[in-house]
């Protein structure tokens, strides 16, 4: 009868339950490995070469194996003046390798290939090293927001901000595994079936950014914004076809050490993040409204008494004066807030409306950097003429510095709206190349009246309120705004951004650049402010290009 039994179970167990076992059995042995990718480089093109601002490095984790390790404090007594172990730092460590049953266990991150040999050279049981890879980024100064960072998500990095996060998949690649099985101890067996899944390292991607520029770029905004005590200053500097030659904010921050950064705000890119009330910057395209909708011509005048007065509320000049009859050309010379909103009632809000949509307002440009927002000129679609006029002199609708300069580069570019772009080349790991290039968006106004446009803006520099911005020797077109910074408490306080946007040499466009500070202390005008950071910057890229004098 037992025997019975016994056969019985056996036909039981072997036959009918043998896949069931075996599949159970597979699960316990078979383990699968990851294999990682590298990380794609993120470069600048330098002459005849490539220059990495994102690389990777090689390091080494350090892990024990503590069922393995006989004395703990002997191990770590060994190893802390190799790796500089401070004793809370051992004395932490201590208690995780004295975990008898613990199979596997982490101890030191970013070992040096150096370290791993002097600790080889010990000839500890128990302790082992794998590779680890981190990113290296050569250049502190170049701007943190453009790159943004990698942080290790389960083993792996994770791209955020700027480049590294809008293009993570691609820099990213594809990790490989290994299928294999294990014995009763845990080990892999050298000897037994196997299947490789081969990892796809990650793309190479190559910037607009001129790395000369950038870093004189960046190195004026600090100098300015620690000069004046400001808030925080943004400066994009773009070719009028849309290629983002520099790209600068203050505050700024390490990628490297993004740890280390306490409000987390900071990473947030205020070139294409932050939308802001721009001011006085804006006349620049309600007069384009109204020269190519033939509304107004540069010689059209109006009698300026100094304010307007609708429902509640009086709109005054921004000098608190009265001019007279004066022209178009005066409106943006002396930067008048009526002669802006004469412009717009001119054209009519509803087609204003339309050309500030076609220029890019109140929609992402489409640049390929992570995090980018739309501003918003919704007052627009309200009732009432009150958000047309103070639209038209950039209150009660928001953008940002990224939708402005290329707004301003439609006009330095014949009318054509040019969609901005920072990233020239993307290189796969087969060696195919994905490459950018200039795109046009639409034709927002004529070429005619870009070019009436552009002359008008140039008095601005060489007779109003701009003409700290010019280079001597040089036309530049350009529109200063300093506009009053909300108050949360509703109206406006005596907070101001600054803003200063420019291009030239106007007969032949080599670069438009925006300049902001936001809450300067000191100046109490824009003109004061950064159209001498302007200056600064224009004269550098004049040598640096070695432009020709215009006169």
């Amino acid at each position: 009868m037992v025997a019975l039994l016994i056969v019985g179970r056996l036909f039981y167990l072997q036959i009918l339950k043998h896949n069931f076992y075996i599949e159970l059995a597979a699960k316990r042995q078979e383990i699968s490995l990851p294999v990682s990718a590298i990380r794609g480089s993120i470069l600048v093109r330098e002459k005849d070469s490539n220059y990495p601002l994102v690389a990777n490095r090689e390091y080494y984790l350090l892990f024990a194996e503590p069922s393995k390790i006989k004395s703990p404090g002997e191990v770590i007594e060994k190893i802390s003046p190799i790796l500089g172990l401070t004793e809370p730092e051992w004395q932490e460590m201590l208690p995780r390798l004295s975990k008898e049953s613990d199979p596997y266990e982490p101890l030191a991150h970013k070992v040096t290939k150096d370290q791993v040999e002097k600790i080889k050279v010990l000839e500890i049981d128990g302790l082992g090293f794998s590779s680890e890879s981190y990113r290296f980024y050569t250049e502190k100064a170049l701007g943190g927001h453009i790159l943004g960072f990698s942080s290790s998500v389960n083993g792996n990095l994770k791209g955020q901000y700027g480049i590294e996060g809008y293009f993570d998949k691609e820099l990213s690649g594809r990790p490989g595994i290994i299928k294999s099985f294990k014995d009763a101890l845990g080990s892999l067996i050298a000897i037994g079936p196997r299947e490789i899944e081969e990892a796809e390292n990650g793309s190479d991607i190559i910037l607009t950014i001129n790395r000369e520029i950038q870093y004189t770029a960046c190195q004026k905004l600090k100098g300015y914004y620690e000069k004046f005590k400001a808030e925080n200053g943004t400066i994009i500097i773009m070719e009028p076809s849309g290629a983002i030659i520099a790209m600068c904010n203050f505050p700024n921050f390490d990628p490297e050490n993004y740890k280390d950064i306490e409000d987390i705000n900071i990473f947030n890119n205020l070139a294409i993040f932050t939308s802001y009330e721009p001011g006085s910057v804006f006349k620049a395209f309600t007069m384009a409204a109204g020269l190519d909708s033939g509304a107004v011509k540069p010689d059209t005048t109006y009698e300026d008494k100094g304010e307007i007065k609708i429902d509640k509320f009086t709109i005054r000049n921004s000098d608190l004066k009265a001019h007279g009859i004066v022209s178009m050309t005066d409106i943006l010379k002396l930067s008048l807030n009526t002669g802006a909103i004469f412009v717009e009632q001119q054209v009519g809000k509803d087609k204003f409306k339309n050309y500030l949509e076609n220029l890019g307002f109140g929609k992402n440009t489409g640049i390929t950097l992570d995090k980018e927002m739309p501003g918003d000129i919704s007052s627009l679609n309200l009732k009432g003429e009150i958000y047309g006029m103070t639209a038209s002199f950039g209150q009660g609708i928001m953008a940002t510095p990224i939708q402005l300069v290329t707004a301003f580069a439609a006009l330095a570019n014949q009318g054509k709206l040019p969609k901005p772009y920072i990233v020239s080349e993307i290189i796969k790991p087969n060696g195919d190349r994905e490459v950018f290039g200039p795109q046009v968006v639409r034709q927002v106004i004529s070429p005619s009246s870009a070019s009436t446009l552009s002359g008008m803006l140039t008095s601005v520099v060489e007779q109003g309120y701009g003409k700290k911005a010019g280079v001597t020797g040089y036309f530049f077109a350009g529109k200063t705004g300093t506009a009053q910074i909300a108050s949360p408490k509703g109206g406006y306080g005596s907070e101001t951004n600054h803003t200063f946007i420019g291009y030239g040499p106007v007969s032949h466009p080599k670069f438009v650049m925006l300049v902001k500070l936001s809450k300067p202390k000191g100046p109490r005008f824009a003109e004061d402010s950064v159209t001498p950071l302007f200056h600064d910057l224009a004269e550098f890229m004049i040598n640096y290009y070695q432009i020709r004098p215009d006169y």
